[in-house]
């Protein structure tokens, strides 16, 4: 059948079966103007899912079927594109998942190493897989003076007692653990000059044997005779020696 544009009378040779039964949008290759063929009266009946006909290029505008299901070219593209994200998100949270698992088992095992005393007070029979691992379960000896502190700068007083130097000084000791601790039976202060060499050192005994958890203890002295080049102080502990 003869197809002719309505808006520049251009002519085209076209198969009536690509029109269908009713009609198609079609374009001109000249003018680019669009309308709705229909078929004439007189042409056969197409009995056939016109879709599926190829139409030859003759200006006809007739949209490509999609594939069945729905399924473009693109639709899949976007498809494998989203699976593929899922895909790494999934192993990303894989592996977030065994590195937590491995930290809380490293954490663990450190623990039952390290705290191997305080497992077998809590759970004795745990002694036995320790000894036969070869791990010495015996609770450590506390070093006295271990977990105490002297608190800041003490407060100190110089006064002159008939010609002779006299300095006072006051200050407080913590527990900064929470359990008890021994304290040293022997304090000292030592006296340092300009250069901080050492003038001499002043030792006292300590007011109290044993501290309780987070506890304080004032102390206090007065050093007689103190050299006059004295400019500044440290209060320790005089620590025994062991054996």
């Amino acid at each position: 059948m003869i197809v002719t544009c309505p808006n520049c009378s251009t002519r085209y040779q076209l198969d009536a079966h690509a029109l269908g039964p009713h009609g198609r949008t079609v374009r001109c290759v000249k003018c680019g103007h669009t309308w709705t063929e229909r078929p004439q009266t007189d042409a056969a009946p197409v009995d056939d899912d016109t879709d599926d006909v190829d139409v030859p290029d003759f200006g006809l505008d007739v949209p490509a079927r999609p594939p069945r299901g729905g399924r473009t070219p693109a639709a899949a593209r976007r498809r494998e594109r989203g699976r593929a994200r899922r895909s790494r998100k999934e192993a990303g949270s894989g592996l977030v998942g065994w590195g937590v698992l491995a930290a809380v088992v490293i954490a663990v095992l450190a623990g039952l190493f390290f705290l191997r005393a305080e497992v077998v007070a809590y759970f004795p029979p745990a002694k036995r897989a320790y000894d036969m691992a070869g791990l010495d379960t015996a609770p450590r000896a506390v070093v006295p003076g271990e977990g105490l502190k002297v608190l800041g700068n003490p407060t100190v007083a110089f006064r002159d007692d008939d010609g002779v130097l006299v300095i006072d000084i006051e200050g407080e000791v913590q527990n900064v653990t929470r359990s008890s601790r021994p304290v040293p039976q022997i304090m000292q202060v030592i006296l340092l000059d300009d250069a901080n060499s050492v003038l001499t050192e002043w030792k006292f005994r300590s007011p109290v044997s044993v501290l309780g958890p987070l506890d304080k203890f004032p102390y206090r002295t007065s050093i007689i005779d103190a050299p006059r080049e004295t400019r500044r102080l440290q209060v320790t502990f005089v620590i025994p020696e062991q054996g």
